[in-house]
C-alpha cells in the first residue's frame, strides 16, 4: 500500500512532467515562429527550477525514509537538471535569437528525461 509520502513524490512529478512539458512545447513553438524568449517564456523556465529546487529539498528532507536508493546516482541526477535548466535559462536570456527557445526546448526535453528516471530511481 502506498505511504502518504509516496503519493506526495507521485503528485510532484506529475507537475514536474506538466510544466516541463509544456515549457518544451511553448519553447519549440517559439523557435519556429522565429522568435525571442520572452519574460512569459523565461518565467515558465524559472518557475521550472524553482520546482526543480523544491524536488531537491523534499528530496533531501525525506532520503532517509527511502528504500535503497543510491544516493550519488539520485542527487546527481536532480543536481544536473537544476543546472541544466538555469544555464538553459541565461543562455536563453542572452541570445536574442530563435536559439533563445530552442535551448530551453532542448533542455526540457532533457529535464523530461531526468524526472522520469529520478522517478525509476525513488521507486
Amino acid at each position: 500500500m502506498p505511504t502518504k509520502l509516496d503519493r506526495v513524490f507521485t503528485v510532484f512529478t506529475y507537475v514536474l512532467y506538466a510544466v516541463t512539458g509544456i515549457l518544451a512545447l511553448w519553447s519549440i513553438i517559439e523557435t519556429i515562429r522565429n522568435r525571442p524568449a520572452g519574460k512569459a517564456l523565461l518565467g515558465g523556465a524559472a518557475l521550472l527550477l524553482l520546482l526543480l529546487i523544491v524536488q531537491l529539498i523534499i528530496s533531501i528532507a525525506t532520503f532517509g525514509s527511502t528504500h535503497d536508493v543510491d544516493p550519488l546516482l539520485y542527487f546527481g541526477y536532480i543536481i544536473t537538471a537544476i543546472m541544466v535548466m538555469a544555464l538553459a535559462g541565461f543562455w536563453a536570456f542572452a541570445e536574442l535569437s530563435r536559439w533563445g527557445p530552442g535551448v530551453l526546448a532542448a533542455a526540457g526535453l532533457t529535464v523530461i528525461v531526468m524526472i522520469e528516471r529520478l522517478d525509476q530511481i525513488w521507486q
